[in-house]
């Protein structure tokens, strides 16, 4: 019989594990902390300085304050992270429920990490608190799509903290230059990342 579950959008994301200082491989720290609305500015200032062909992949335009305001206005819907280091923005990643109470089980996670803090552990670290937190609010899975030869760092985090690849989606996204990119799939049953932790 079909495990049945029921999940009430409307509860707040648990956030008692933050703030909470993060250790990276090479040694250095970074705070980790939920995203607060007198971050707008420095949260802008963070996006504006990837790289715009890495930007130009994103779900929205990140470099515009009506829709940095208007994720900080989505607090049911959607909870963000944001790793400071010197009290800059080095990181940040969110987690975002599906629409709809047929997919109010599942939420998407997305990453985005300053290039001088790349491969350094602060990726996996964010995905890995999201996992948690996700695990707390009681959903079954997180999901995350990546255009493959763009985030190549997420996809390694991903793959890192035990993702499953669903597949790949081919031509799935059209670069600048009009080329087409594969976008991968991956998942997060939330079972999975129990048992994990739990060993």
């Amino acid at each position: 019989m079909m495990q049945r579950t029921v999940i009430d959008s409307t509860l707040a994301w648990p956030t008692k594990a933050h703030p909470k200082q993060v250790t990276l491989r090479d040694g250095s720290t970074v705070i980790c902390r939920p995203l607060q609305a007198s971050d707008k500015d420095a949260l802008l200032s963070f996006f504006r300085a990837i790289p715009e062909q890495e930007r130009f992949f994103l779900k929205d335009d990140v470099t515009s304050p009506q829709v940095i305001g208007d994720w900080l206005r989505q607090v049911e819907r959607a909870f963000a992270l944001v790793a400071q280091s010197s009290g800059r923005i080095v990181g940040e990643a969110a987690l975002v429920r599906r629409r709809g109470k047929a997919r109010s089980h599942l939420a998407d996670v997305l990453v985005v990490v300053s290039e001088d803090f790349r491969n350094r552990g602060l990726g996996t670290a964010l995905i890995g608190d999201l996992c948690d937190l996700a695990r707390d609010a009681g959903l079954n899975g997180v999901l995350f799509e990546a255009v493959e030869e763009v985030r190549k760092e997420a996809l390694a985090a991903a793959d890192a903290l035990g993702f499953v690849r669903l597949g790949r989606i081919y031509g799935g996204a059209i670069d600048r230059d009009g080329r087409l990119q594969d976008i991968v799939l991956l998942a997060m049953p939330l079972r999975r990342w129990r048992e994990s932790t739990n060993t």
